[in-house]
């Protein structure tokens, strides 16, 4: 216990003393580096969406010389836990106090590393912070002088029956405010910008959408298994993805023999989805849990048709993916999907299996549209850099810290 005090208050000495250093140099104007805290909840878990979206801002963010990255997360480490599941750019500072090796942390301590978490996230100096994940955690919040943060979507506010009740609870009682406190709102496209508005009174100057990027494709790497022809839905199984009505489809093609090819359905089970599982274990479909990058790039380019029914999205990462994959692309008419899309996808009213059959035996049938959508796909996709997202979300980040 005592081996940790001494680490606690080495490590605020450490921090007041470099804080000192910090004041000086910017009184004298040699110190002119943004600071820029993150929290990195997100890569407590493996990445999806939102994780992913965080760790490429981060990694662009971090080749700039003019910013300094400070990463917050949970305030310790032990033996338990968290584990990182994202590398961190070299030059970004990690606050945390390790613990590891320590034994089981006593309750006393965790209320003491939380209190002299916050002393040391605000000597850190930030001058704005950033929540990648639609707002910031307590302790965090309690030390921001200026912040941002990023809204993905409104599923909340559009769809709340899609949502899981922890999930609805917490946004609906945290968002309100923390839309009203945040100094600049960035959301990740239009689409989503236009239902903040539409749901929250907020200066449309406050709230910026910048277009997320898509990672260049990793190697692929062999997958066992896969059919000679398919179509392929990348997503985790949850009611708003409407899995469903692409079963629906699917099986109407089989049965009237318009397709002889399967589906390859790619992503974990989330909630309320149970009633799906029998279906996914049906001939000529295969269901493929979470893949490392490599594997999933294989899967993407042997697809002969990507099939995006999710009924809302704030920017839809698997669509964008598909096109960088030259994969053609049918997808629902629905929130930013044909932002994204353009005219690179057909689409489909999201309930309609029938229509969305039509589509899918017209672009598997017909090698010219294909061949026109994957042409178009190619040009959409340059829309879609992570170099861009950085350098407009690091415009939003220096205009709130002003």
């Amino acid at each position: 216990m005592f081996s940790t005090i001494g680490l606690i208050v080495h490590t605020l000495s450490q921090a007041l003393r470099e804080r000192i250093a910090r004041a000086f140099s910017r009184a004298a104007r040699r110190d002119s580096k943004l600071r820029i805290g993150f929290d990195i909840r997100p890569f407590y878990e493996p990445l999806t969406g939102i994780g992913w979206y965080l760790y490429h801002l981060l990694h662009e963010l971090a080749k700039r010389d003019d910013i300094e990255l400070c990463l917050f997360g949970d305030a310790r480490v032990t033996d338990e836990g968290p584990r990182l599941h994202a590398k961190l750019p070299p030059n970004a500072r990690l606050y945390v106090f390790d613990l590891t090796g320590r034994g089981r942390v006593p309750g006393s301590l965790r209320a003491l590393t939380a209190g002299a978490y916050v002393l040391w996230m605000k000597l850190a100096g930030c001058d704005v912070m950033f929540a990648a994940n639609y707002f910031l955690p307590r302790l965090h919040s309690a030390v921001a002088r200026r912040r941002v943060i990023a809204i993905h979507d409104l599923t909340y506010k559009r769809f709340p029956e899609l949502l899981q009740k922890e999930t609805l609870h917490n946004l609906t009682a945290l968002m309100a405010r923390e839309i009203a406190i945040a100094d600049a709102i960035v959301c990740v496209s239009e689409s989503t910008r236009r239902d903040l508005l539409r749901y929250y009174e907020v200066d449309p100057s406050r709230a910026v959408a910048v277009l997320s990027g898509v990672t260049a494709p990793a190697p692929p790497e062999p997958i066992e298994g896969l059919p000679a022809r398919y179509l392929l839905f990348v997503s985790t199984i949850e009611p708003r993805k409407n899995l469903g009505v692409l079963l629906d489809a699917f099986e109407r093609l089989r049965a009237r023999g318009e397709y002889d090819g399967d589906l390859v359905v790619v992503g974990r089970v989330g909630w309320k989805s149970e009633s799906l599982l029998p279906r996914l274990r049906q001939p000529h479909v295969h269901h493929l849990d979470y893949l490392a990058a490599g594997q999933l790039a294989s899967v993407y380019r042997g697809a002969e048709l990507f099939v995006f029914p999710s009924i809302y999205e704030g920017f839809g990462f698997p669509l964008a993916e598909a096109m960088l994959h030259e994969v053609p692309v049918v997808a629902a008419r629905s929130s930013s999907l044909p932002e994204v899309g353009g005219d690179a996808a057909l689409y489909f009213e999201f309930d309609d299996a029938e229509e969305l059959a039509t589509l899918i035996a017209r672009v598997t049938s017909d090698r010219a549209l294909r061949a026109e959508l994957i042409a178009h796909g190619r040009e959409q996709v340059k829309k879609f850099q992570w170099s861009d997202a950085a350098s407009k979300t690091l415009d939003v980040l220096k205009r709130a810290a002003e």
